[in-house]
């Protein structure tokens, strides 16, 4: 038998039904190192060296607790969570810092988003998707692009972003703290009943890793990154009753952003990023566009033109008057 292989189209339909969220900005103090547990330990590791990269950090009351209560909202409570390094922002954690030389990092505050609903108390599957459907090419576009506010800065222009469009991936940005649930031996003959302990209601998401993926997802666009991108980023196609029997769901905006992006690459689509406002933007196939928009383009040219008319025209008459100017200067030395 001989198999031979071919390239072909498969139709398919994307939705990106987004969940409704609320976002607000919450305060976070860093508590202590937390040790992994014995169970996410890797095995090559000796006891006297216990890998220390996540901490106990406690997320309290809304930065805006008066704005809360004068619009309805009910209090923020105080929880303790554990929360991996790389989400610590780096003005708080630097990178050289570790457990070993500053074993002291409490009292450190920094700021994370936060979105509360009930359901996250069984975890965010819990959640069913808005019937509304959104186009993520449009939220993509926005994020991308999307500046600090230039009042309040970055993480209340992101705020805004994520109250628009929804939740932004499927990871409650951190872990439960294992130390509020101890294990509980139960014995044959008889049941112990575990204590019941209050889970948090939230997700979070702190803002500079937004930042952080708006860098990574810009530069996936290119068109030099394209190969490695659909190496590392499938899509899983679902079959449905109808024309075209296949299609690719999403309800969080990094995955819609992410499906997105090999959509565009599977169907050659190229990208640029503008040299003049930085904007992502997409380019014509025919031609070679190094700027979004005939705006940009006219005013980067009038820049250069003005940036000509500063500096000194060296023209053949000027070098050779200066040289000139040099060899009398040479002759009145000697004599």
């Amino acid at each position: 038998m001989i198999l031979q292989h071919t390239n072909f189209n498969v139709p398919a339909r994307f939705s990106f039904q987004p969940y409704s969220a609320t976002w607000r900005l919450a305060s976070a103090e860093t508590l202590e190192w937390v040790e992994e547990p014995k169970l996410m330990q890797v095995p090559s590791k000796l006891p006297d060296e216990p890998e220390k990269n996540r901490l106990r950090v406690r997320i309290g009351a809304s930065l805006y607790g008066a704005l809360d209560l004068l619009y309805g909202i009910d209090s923020y409570p105080s929880y303790t969570v554990l929360m991996d390094r790389a989400s610590i922002p780096p003005d708080v954690l630097q990178a050289h810092e570790s457990y070993r030389n500053t074993p002291d990092i409490s009292g450190r505050s920094f700021q994370v988003l936060i979105c509360q609903k009930p359901e996250f108390k069984d975890g965010p599957w819990a959640l069913k998707p808005g019937e509304i459907t959104k186009s993520a090419w449009i939220m993509r576009d926005e994020f991308l692009n999307l500046e600090a506010d230039p009042e309040l800065g970055w993480d209340w222009a992101v705020r805004q972003f994520l109250n628009k469009w929804g939740i932004w991936e499927s990871g409650r940005g951190f872990s439960e703290d294992w130390s509020l649930r101890p294990l509980t031996l139960i014995a044959p003959s008889a049941l112990v009943q575990q204590p019941k302990i209050e889970r948090p209601d939230f997700v979070l998401v702190p803002p500079q890793l937004l930042k952080e993926q708006q860098a990574k997802y810009r530069r996936a666009l290119l068109p030099s990154n394209a190969r490695s991108w659909l190496r590392s980023h499938p899509m899983s196609l679902e079959s449905a009753d109808e024309f075209p029997f296949f299609r690719v769901r999403s309800s969080y905006c990094s995955s819609a952003i992410e499906t997105t992006i090999t959509i565009d690459h599977l169907a050659e689509i190229k990208f640029g990023i503008c040299k003049r406002c930085h904007k992502v933007f997409e380019k014509e196939k025919k031609y070679k566009m190094s700027y979004c928009s005939r705006s940009c383009a006219n005013a980067a040219s009038v820049a250069r033109f003005r940036e000509k008319q500063r500096k000194p025209e060296w023209t053949a008459a000027k070098i050779a008057k200066l040289l000139s100017q040099q060899k009398g200067a040479k002759r009145n030395a000697k004599g």
